[in-house]
């Protein structure tokens, strides 16, 4: 049995094998191994002021967007910024939705690739799981502090949707949703707004802000399950 990588991080259980980031996405997924491979090249992704790095725009010109280690997945569709992939058949077939920020701040940070994406997993009934590559480690939620209690702090790093403010849970260069009952209303909130935001704290104080662009998103959703019915 697939073991929670959240409760992983409560329990102060860090090991790469039980909590590392292929239980975020499922054992075998392409995304999950994709993190575990970023990890193992950038142990410390980079993080650099007054440095500019190219960085490429999900959705133009219909180029897919590819993540680590999804170089087995294939392609489905794209919809605006949103690409849908899938890999695997039956009860180990895994959907999901993927886009890059459209900007980020501040742009003289220098970090890694960042992503936002939702997984559907068929053998797991998951089907909104939301997770992020920040591309630079930041720093954790105060949930993950030893003894402290399992809610949103104000200074957390989280997704900001319209009014609303999510708390995420961090691991190395990692996030997912503090609280994973809100993963529904997350996923459904996406489709009805314009963007969303990442907002973090890097390990070296700089606070930073990735902005997606949501348009197509409930489309790429609605194909991505579909893929894996």
């Amino acid at each position: 049995m697939l073991l929670d990588v959240r409760r992983c991080l409560l329990l102060g259980l860090t090991t790469a094998l039980l909590c590392g980031p292929a239980a975020l996405t499922g054992v075998g997924s392409p995304l999950g191994a994709g993190l575990v491979q970023a990890q193992e090249a950038a142990p410390e992704a980079a993080e650099d002021t007054g440095r500019k790095r190219r960085r490429t725009r999900s959705g133009k010109g219909g180029k897919a967007v590819m993540a680590p280690g999804m170089q087995q997945a294939t392609p489905v569709a794209i919809f605006g910024d949103w690409n849908v992939f899938a890999n695997g058949q039956g009860k180990t077939r895994v959907c999901y939705a993927i886009a890059q920020p459209t900007t980020r701040t501040p742009k003289t940070l220098a970090r890694d690739t960042a992503y936002l994406f939702v997984t559907v997993r068929k053998g797991e009934n998951i089907a909104n799981e939301v997770a992020v590559m920040l591309g630079f480690p930041a720093k954790p939620a105060a949930s993950q502090a030893a003894n402290a209690k399992v809610t949103a702090a104000p200074t957390d790093p989280a997704i900001h949707l319209g009014t609303a403010r999510y708390g995420l849970v961090i691991k190395d260069n990692n996030a997912w949703l503090q609280n994973q009952a809100e993963e529904t209303r997350v996923v459904t909130e996406m489709a009805r707004t314009a963007k969303l935001q990442v907002k973090t704290t890097s390990m070296r104080g700089n606070p930073t802000n990735d902005e997606y662009a949501l348009a197509g998103f409930g489309e790429a959703m609605k194909r991505a399950r579909e893929e894996c019915k």
